[in-house]
């Protein structure tokens, strides 16, 4: 294989690698872009931690949904995962 074909295969590889890696982490990346822009719609806390409260259960779904996109799941053996 003469150096221009090499590197062109190995471009070629690592192109491919990297799309794969994005598509794997796409979904978390796109969650984590949606709590930032609600996060920068929240008002700050009080001091007095009169705003306080225990979370909904809509808060709370989407919390261990975050949770197991980022650990995993027990079921979820493939490589990569937390909980593998």
């Amino acid at each position: 294989m003469d150096v221009s074909a090499y590197f062109v295969n190995a471009a070629t590889r690592q192109m491919a690698e990297t799309e794969a890696i994005e598509d794997k982490f796409r979904e978390i990346d796109a969650l984590i872009d949606s709590v930032e822009a609600e996060g920068r719609e929240l008002k700050q806390p009080s001091d007095d931690g009169a705003d306080s409260a225990a979370l909904t259960e809509d808060e709370r779904r989407r919390v261990e949904t975050a949770v197991g996109l980022v650990l995993g799941t027990e079921d979820d053996a493939s490589p990569g995962n937390a909980a593998a």
